[in-house]
Order: structure tokens, then C-alpha cells, then sequence
């Protein structure tokens, strides 16, 4: 029965951001394959395509969105090894691998950075 309740309860816990995950990936493509039906309907009536495509984002909201996720996932993952109360390997808590979430903590800075940098470049040019 130990051994049941160690397999069904971590899946149970993994499942629903599995199926959320699909379910998102699914709506992009679903959502990219009739932005392309649309242009090809377009190019093929003979009407001129837009300079820029409807539905696609530009480089610098890219980076915003990098920068925002990098962010909140490292702290995020800081948080959550700091807060929990198991042990590892010879009795060392969990909390000692804090340091974990501040790769993605920086990635989210620098992203942040190269956003307001264009955005300025952007502004006098």
C-alpha cells in the first residue's frame, strides 16, 4: 500500500500542469495555424501582406516577458528551497540550495536590461 500511495500521489501532483501545459500548447497552435490559413487566404486573393503580421510580437515584448517569467521563476524557486523542511544527503537541509534560483534571477535582469537599453535606442533613433 507504501509503495502505491508513493507513485499515485506524485503523479496526481505532476498531472494537472502536464494537462495545463498541453492544453496551452495546443491553443497556440490551433490559434498560429488559423493566423497562416488567414495569410494564405490573403496571398492568394492577391492582396498585399502587411508589414508586420497580425499576432506576432516584437522583439522587445519578447524580452519583457523573458525578463518577467526569468524573474519570478528564480525567486520563485529561491522561495520554495528555502521554505521547505526535508533533508538530503546526510542530514543537510533543503534550504542550503536557495542559491538554485539565482541563475534565473539574473538571466531575468539581464533580460530586463536589454529591454529598457532597445526601448531607449528605440526613443532618440
Amino acid at each position: 500500500m507504501e509503495t502505491l500511495a508513493m507513485f499515485i500521489i506524485p503523479a496526481l501532483v505532476l498531472l494537472p500542469p502536464v494537462l495545463i501545459t498541453a492544453l496551452v500548447l495546443r491553443y497556440r497552435r490551433v490559434r498560429a495555424e488559423m493566423r497562416y490559413q488567414f495569410l494564405l487566404k490573403l496571398v492568394e486573393s492577391g492582396a498585399a501582406l502587411p508589414a508586420t503580421l497580425p499576432g506576432e510580437a516584437t522583439p522587445q515584448q519578447c524580452d519583457r516577458r523573458r525578463a518577467l517569467v526569468l524573474l519570478a521563476g528564480g525567486a520563485g524557486l529561491s522561495a520554495t528551497l528555502v521554505s521547505l523542511p526535508l533533508n538530503y544527503h546526510l542530514g543537510h537541509p533543503l534550504s542550503e540550495l536557495w542559491g538554485l534560483g539565482i541563475l534565473p534571477t539574473a538571466l531575468g535582469l539581464a533580460y530586463l536590461g536589454n529591454w529598457t537599453l532597445a526601448r531607449r535606442g528605440s526613443a532618440r533613433g
